[in-house]
């Protein structure tokens, strides 16, 4: 008999989950089985399966036999999470002539041809259970069968376990994209500085080393006149009563000193800080398709904004542009058009506000 732990052990690990079909089937001595649950009976999301299935017999299955499974038919309108004998419910004659057996179970040298299950159902998870045997072998008797219902509980459990989990691991995987997506490196620290977490750009800051890296897992600035301000900011981010945001400086040897906002924030119960680091000399390429896609701006004039919000001025737009002064002012009184902004200042604060993405290169 199958363990109850087994079962619930296949809940947090996958690969006991892969093989839970295959223990579930030895239990009973049927020659294979299939779990599978999902959202709803007919929706997979994970599947278990053992004997002489494949994963690519399986996917066969899932693109051509599903509307012919007399088995899966038979279920409609019956009692969930009770374990049925389909033999009660299918003769042997229809299912020895069904399209499912004859075209999908023989050609893979198989004879399944007995099935023990149903559907397996707690909260907003439900699946399948089903064992099988071959034809030539004995039906499934009443003990084999309340041997596997007293087992549906567990499994509904496990099915609901394994749900919640995905969806956390999910929505995980949601929040890391949407943070990679920030050009910001963003970094949570627990209150005494240790590496908790960082987004995509935070892991490359702290590969370069060029002005902040780990020390026993702990964030520390490169330069020691940095690190000083860094542990202080830190140290006051993580105090009880902190309450303000700090910032700091972190000078490299190449180009602008990184910015740094620091602050503190509770997730639950527990304290922790957030450090947002800023590359004053980072470029966006698609905040330049952005000001185009919100205010109809041509290329030349969504560059003269990005100019402006990276701190240029008339001048030196016309300079890199190889263009007289002239040109740039009717662009300008073009882009105060479209933007329905009347100075230069209104529209560097309007627009310089639009956060900077690091999107994945193609």
């Amino acid at each position: 008999m199958i363990r109850t732990e087994d079962i619930y052990d296949a809940a947090m690990d996958d690969a006991l989950f892969d093989q839970l079909a295959g223990m579930l089937a030895d239990s009973v001595g049927a020659r294979s089985a299939v779990l599978h649950w999902g959202q709803g009976a007919s929706q997979v999301a994970e599947i278990s399966y053992s004997g002489y299935f494949s994963g690519d017999q399986m996917a066969l299955y899932s693109e051509e036999f599903v509307d012919d499974d007399l088995w899966s038919a038979a279920l409609n309108g019956r009692a969930e999470n009770q374990v049925w004998d389909f033999e009660a419910f299918v003769p042997d004659k229809t299912y020895a002539h069904s399209r499912i057996y004859n075209e999908w179970i023989r050609p893979m040298g198989d004879d399944t041809f007995r099935c023990l299950g149903g559907v397996v159902r707690r909260g907003d998870t439900a699946g399948h259970v089903g064992l099988h045997r071959g034809r030539t072998q004995k039906p499934f008797d009443r003990e084999e069968r309340q041997q596997i219902q007293h087992c549906v509980d567990h499994i509904g459990r496990m099915f609901e376990l394994r749900h919640r989990l995905n969806r956390a691991a999910h929505h995980g995987r949601s929040l890391q994209a949407t943070l990679d997506l920030s050009d910001h490196a963003i970094f949570t620290l627990s209150t005494r500085g240790r590496l908790l977490h960082g987004n995509r750009q935070a892991d490359a800051m702290l590969q370069r080393q060029d002005a902040l890296m780990l020390r026993q897992q702990h964030v520390v600035a490169r330069d020691p006149v940095d690190d000083v301000a860094l542990q202080l900011a830190l140290r006051a981010a993580g105090g009880r009563n902190a309450s303000q945001a700090g910032a700091v400086q972190l000078h490299r040897d190449r180009g602008s000193p990184y910015m740094l906002s620091i602050a503190a924030v509770w997730t639950g119960q527990e304290r922790q800080i957030v450090v947002i680091a800023t590359d004053p000399d980072q470029g966006d390429a698609s905040f330049t398709s952005r000001l185009r896609a919100l205010c109809g701006l041509t290329r030349a004039e969504a560059e003269i904004v990005v100019a402006l919000c990276d701190g240029k001025g008339l001048e030196d737009v016309s300079q890199e542009r190889g263009v007289a002064l002239s040109t740039v002012r009717t662009q300008m009184k073009a882009i105060f058009s479209k933007t329905d902004c009347s100075r230069q200042s209104e529209l560097v604060a309007r627009f310089g506000r639009l956060p900077r993405l690091a999107l994945p290169e193609d």
